[in-house]
C-alpha cells in the first residue's frame, strides 16, 4: 500500500513524482503477491540491495549503522537465482521454510523524489512499515526508512540501488532479502 504525500520535489516535475509513485505501488503489489517472476525484471542489471547493520549507539553524534558491514548485500542476480527461484514450481517443495508462504504487507510513506545528479535517474527516500505473518505465528512488524536510486527506461522505471536502514537493531522478520 502506498500512502502519504509528496515532501520534498525541488529537483523534480509534477510527472516525474506521479510515475515515480505509480512504479512504488506496482513494485509493493508485486511483492506483496510474491510475484517475483514480474518483480525481478523491474531490476536493473547492476540492482545493489543493502541492509546496513543497525546498533545502538550512546553518542548521538554517531551514526546507527555500522560502515561496511551489511545484514544483507545481494544482487539482481543473486536475488532472482537463489532466492526468488525457492518459490518457482520445480523448487518449492524443497523451500520448506517458505512454505506456506508467509503473508506480508508493505506500507510505503512520505516519498522524496530528487535528482539523483546523473541522467535520467532519481533518488527516492521513503518510509516503509513491513508486517509479515507466517502460519498461524503473531504478527511481525518493522519499520525502515529506504534510500532508493530509480532510472527512467521506456517502460517506466528500473530498480539501480537499495539500501534499507531498519529502525530496530535486533531483526525479528524471518526473511530480510525480500520482505523490505
Amino acid at each position: 500500500m502506498l500512502t502519504g504525500e509528496r515532501i520534498d520535489v525541488a529537483d523534480t516535475d509534477d510527472a516525474t513524482f506521479t510515475s515515480v509513485r505509480r512504479f512504488y505501488g506496482r513494485e509493493t503489489a508485486l511483492l506483496d503477491a510474491h510475484d517475483y517472476a514480474r518483480w525481478i525484471p523491474l531490476l536493473e542489471p547492476e540492482f545493489v540491495y543493502r541492509i546496513p547493520v543497525t546498533v545502538t549507539r550512546d553518542d548521538p553524534s554517531q551514526s546507527p549503522f555500522v560502515a561496511g558491514a551489511y545484514l544483507l548485500d545481494e544482487s539482481r542476480d543473486s536475488l532472482a537465482n537463489l532466492w526468488a527461484r525457492r518459490l518457482e514450481p520445480d523448487h518449492i517443495d524443497f523451500s520448506w521454510g517458505e512454505v506456506p508462504l508467509q503473508r506480508a504487507r508493505r506500507f510505503v510513506s512520505v516519498l522524496s523524489v530528487t535528482d539523483a545528479g546523473r541522467t535520467g535517474e532519481v533518488a527516492v527516500t521513503s518510509n516503509v512499515l513491513v508486517t509479515v505473518v507466517h502460519q498461524s505465528d503473531p504478527v511481525v512488524m518493522t519499520a525502515a526508512g529506504r534510500h532508493d536510486i530509480l532510472r527512467r527506461r521506456g517502460d517506466g522505471w528500473g530498480l539501480v540501488e537499495r539500501t534499507v536502514h531498519l529502525d530496530e537493531s535486533v531483526v525479528r522478520l524471518p526473511h530480510l532479502r525480500m520482505v523490505i
